[in-house]
């Protein structure tokens, strides 16, 4: 009997450690965002008017706004449950992910980035839909852009630097209005994420700002 007592210790002991261990890790992810984009704690905004947020499920946790009165980025910890299929059967749980959101000077049309996949290339053969620009070479070979006005997105972003944007391979950016919500990738929150999402979010402020 004293000997189940004390596994039932260790694990719930094992259990707190690494509760702690997550929650320092977070605060370091925080210290690192506030610090490379000046940020500091702020109330969450509604996120719900993009796809890419509603489709998830998802709730800010965390809401973080940055100082500087040339921009409007906002740093949003947002959790939700996810699924990773394995070879038997599906991996899932609930973590926390970064997303930022920035008010921007232009008013673009619907538009959706992400990562192209070979399906995306097959299915572009007869669909059409992916726009391309003929000055970002490397951007419309990496990520596929579908949006409600092709014309106009072209005329507002084909002498954009988009070409920078090809070094975050696994970004998503959805644009409406004057509004950006982005996110360097679907993996969850680690000290790497935190420090490539800074990265990407500083790109994103020298193109669309």
């Amino acid at each position: 009997m004293m000997d189940d007592d004390f596994a039932n210790d260790k694990e719930s002991l094992e259990k707190r450690a690494m509760e702690k261990a997550y929650e320092a890790m977070q605060e370091s992810c925080v210290a690192l965002i506030c610090k490379e984009l000046n940020c500091k704690a702020a109330s969450p905004i509604n996120l719900e008017k993009f796809h890419m947020f509603e489709s998830l499920d998802a709730t800010s946790v965390r809401s973080f706004k940055s100082t500087n009165q040339n921009n409007e980025l906002r740093v949003d910890l947002v959790e939700y449950y996810s699924e990773a299929p394995t070879a038997k059967s599906s991996n899932g749980g609930t973590d926390v992910y970064f997303f930022g959101h920035l008010v921007v000077n232009t008013n673009y049309p619907k538009t959706y980035i992400h990562k192209e996949t070979i399906k995306d290339k097959i299915e572009d053969i007869f669909l059409k839909q992916d726009v391309d620009f003929s000055n970002n070479k490397k951007f419309s070979k990496r990520f596929q852009v579908l949006t409600a006005d092709r014309g106009c997105l072209l005329d507002l972003l084909q002498f954009k630097p988009l070409d920078d944007l090809a070094n975050f391979p696994e970004m998503e950016i959805e644009l409406s209005g004057n509004m950006l919500l982005f996110r360097n990738s679907r993996k969850a929150i680690s000290m790497l994420e935190a420090a490539n999402f800074c990265k990407l979010a500083k790109t994103i402020l020298a193109i669309f700002n």
